[in-house]
């Protein structure tokens, strides 16, 4: 297969994952410090999706550690379904981003 740009088991593909960890690990703070955070189930639901958000994204990044070490690419296609549960956990986290807005707004 070819070696696409971001794709995990490369350098920029690591990168991605690093700042992706970063972010969602600064939202879920952000989320933690804002007061009276757990009186809405909308912004409880986006705590939980966030903290999803960078386990998964932890996990992906240690992989993309290892195969850096080991010089092995992640392009089988068995491997790659794995990285299809990335598109589920960035859809929840936009549902429940506008369900809060949502709930914002409503406020």
């Amino acid at each position: 297969m070819k070696n696409v740009v971001g794709s995990p088991g490369t350098w920029s593909g690591l990168a991605l994952r690093v700042s992706r960890c970063m972010f969602a690990a600064a939202s879920y703070a952000a989320l933690i410090s804002a007061p009276d955070h757990d009186d809405f189930t909308a912004f409880r639901a986006l705590q939980i999706s966030m903290e999803m958000q960078f386990l998964w994204s932890f996990v992906l990044l240690c992989v993309g550690i290892h195969c850096l070490r080991t010089k092995r690419h992640l392009n089988e296609p068995g491997v790659l379904m794995v990285v299809t549960f990335d598109w589920l956990t960035a859809i929840l986290s936009m549902a429940t981003a506008s369900a809060s807005a949502a709930v914002t707004i409503y406020l």
